[in-house]
């Protein structure tokens, strides 16, 4: 059962979750997604190929979400500041701690520098300036299926 701040948050946000942005899918042909995501936020502020994956990756960015498409198909997203206003359907967003991702999700396994992976396959940075990671750490990203670290 969903806590009653994350579902009144869910209510309120779009929803960041392992198959997408909100209704919005991978798999999905970049004309559809783009078009759906352009529905909810508006248009995009940035596109162009993903400088570190190129030629068969490309990105569309509204403000601090950035959606990738291999060879033209939605395949991950990264969240990477506050607007558009995103969560999990657990209700974790940027700003929260890496205590409260690991309440939320229980089990997270380490995948690398500051990088947190879900059962449900969503990856959180934390901003850890030493190891062991402190609990109060803050999430400053959240992505899914992207090629890269940057």
């Amino acid at each position: 059962m969903v806590a009653p701040f994350a579902a009144l948050l869910a209510a309120l946000t779009v929803m960041l979750g392992p198959h997408g942005v909100g209704k919005v899918h991978f798999g999905l042909t970049k004309t559809t997604a783009v078009a759906a995501l352009t529905q909810l936020f508006g248009p995009p502020t940035s596109r162009g190929p993903n400088t570190g994956c190129r030629p068969r990756y490309t990105e569309v960015v509204w403000g601090g979400l950035s959606a990738e498409f291999r060879l033209n198909v939605f395949s991950g997203y990264r969240y990477r500041s506050a607007k558009p206003k995103l969560a999990t359907a657990t209700g974790i967003s940027l700003g929260n701690t890496l205590a409260q991702v690991r309440a939320a999700y229980g089990k997270l396994g380490f995948v690398g520098t500051d990088r947190w992976r879900a059962p449900n396959g969503l990856v959180f940075y934390d901003d850890a300036m030493h190891d062991p990671e402190p609990p109060s750490s803050r999430i400053v990203e959240i992505k899914i299926g992207t090629c890269g670290d940057f």
